[in-house]
């Protein structure tokens, strides 16, 4: 497995000892790797937008809220169980248990990624219904839906390029995925194309995300310390504490699944597709602005896992400290910013038929700010082989988030929907905490 100083900035091998400089040097190509995912993101919106309008841009998002609803509810964190027990194997020198729990979790993966085309492509005629246009935005739906196949690997893939420290091959992807995204719709803009070209752009983008980082992750197995993963497609089920984990990160899948999109569906039949189209802009903003906060994560998730199996339990505190106070001072200076300047942003980005959807923008900003606070430490408890916290409190953000949305969508339409994610997300904070501090208690008690 690749480490030491190779390829981090002077100054970072300066400060920092050598575990947090690998944990800094993975944040930094993941950050890079936001950075053009999130360029990509704010065009495609911007297009999208322009392109389709509040109502069309609201049937994009049913279609998309249904076929992710469908891909994350029958799927398998897998990134987490080779962070997590693949990295334990490796440390533990059983190459040959790390390369057979790697393999059956890409292959479980994929496999999964076609139960759910299969599922989409039987709820293609109720969610059609639901749109109004049975013919139409079917054949958008199941279009959509080859991407998820395609991209059925995209987290393990970038798992193991943390693995072997490859973070820099993503980022070629991520470019070359942004580039294609982007040229689609610019042709479907300057051609004033519909609905389909623009899904299109969007299934372009994932293919090439997928088929990419496979390939990448291939190229990158020996400096995983991996060698031989490719070699055979046989796969055997790993150990019982890894299947118990997987059983664990399943569930937890499925319910953050229904929390991210769950919303878009309860309010598509609640209120018009206008509202809809409004809300959903307002917070592809805000999931933007929540990209640095998911690198920072999933940056130091691997570095977690590594340091915790090979015993250093404070170098773990430290990381946890330093990440969580930058996250933090990131999360108030960049989200005040926002409810400062929020109204430009929404004509800059999405064009002023998009101007009522600054309201619900603003009171999407709490729930916001509390997913960033505990972004570098929710990973935590996952990162020492731990799925229940997490799922305690995904269940106890749907909980929140449902009833609330219940309550205000119907009277408030876009900025109660927002106003009830907010709630949610301030749920899932406050649970999430004592599993936290429980964790590095845990890490107090191990290190004596």
């Amino acid at each position: 497995m690749a480490s030491g100083a190779k390829g981090v900035n002077p100054l970072i091998a300066r400060l920092l000892p050598a575990s947090d400089q690998r944990a800094a040097r993975q944040t930094l190509w993941i950050g890079a790797i936001t950075a053009a995912q999130l360029f990509a993101s704010t065009v495609q919106v911007a297009l999208s937008a322009r392109i389709l309008g509040p109502e069309g841009f609201g049937v994009l998002a049913v279609i998309i809220a249904v076929t992710s609803l469908l891909y994350r509810f029958v799927s398998l964190p897998g990134n987490e169980v080779i962070t997590t027990f693949v990295t334990r194997s490796l440390a533990e020198g059983r190459m040959e248990e790390a390369t057979g729990t790697l393999r059956f979790t890409f292959i479980l993966s994929q496999a999964l990624s076609l139960v759910s085309y299969t599922l989409l492509a039987a709820a293609t005629l109720a969610v059609s219904g639901l749109l109004g246009d049975a013919e139409g935005y079917g054949s958008s739906l199941l279009v959509y839906g080859i991407g998820g196949v395609a991209a059925a690997t995209v987290r393990e893939s970038m798992a193991l390029l943390r693995l072997a420290d490859q973070l820099r091959l993503g980022f070629a992807v991520a470019l070359v995925s942004a580039a294609a995204r982007i040229a689609f719709l610019l042709a479907a803009w300057l051609t004033e194309a519909g609905l389909i070209i623009v899904v299109l752009a969007y299934v372009a983008g994932d293919v090439i995300s997928g088929v990419g980082l496979f390939i990448a992750a291939a190229f990158s197995e020996r400096k995983a310390g991996l060698p031989g993963f490719l070699r055979s497609l046989s796969a055997r089920a790993p150990g019982r504490d890894v299947i118990a984990f997987q059983v664990g990160s399943f569930w937890r899948a499925s319910v953050e699944a229904v929390i991210l999109h769950i919303d878009v569906i309860l309010i598509a039949s609640i209120v018009s597709l206008n509202q809809v189209g409004l809300y959903r802009a307002a917070h592809q903003i805000i999931d933007a602005t929540r990209h640095p906060f998911r690198s920072i994560s999933t940056g130091v998730q691997a570095e977690y896992s590594r340091l915790w199996y090979g015993g250093d339990m404070a170098a773990v505190r430290r990381i946890s400290r330093n990440f969580a106070l930058l996250s933090l001072a990131a999360a108030v200076a960049g989200y005040s910013l926002l409810a400062i300047i929020h109204e430009p942003i929404i004509r800059i980005v999405l064009g002023p038929s998009f101007e009522e959807a600054a309201l619900p923008l603003l009171f999407l900003l709490p729930g916001a700010l509390a997913f960033a606070v505990v972004a570098p430490l929710y990973v935590l408890p996952a990162a020492t082989g731990r799925a229940i916290p997490h799922l305690a409190s995904s269940l106890a953000t749907l909980a929140a988030m449902v009833a609330a949305m219940s309550i205000l969508a119907p009277k408030y339409g876009a900025e109660g929907a927002a106003w009830a994610n907010s709630i949610g997300w301030i749920a899932f904070a406050a649970v999430f905490a004592p599993f936290i501090v429980a964790t590095l208690r845990r890490s107090h008690a191990a290190a004596q």
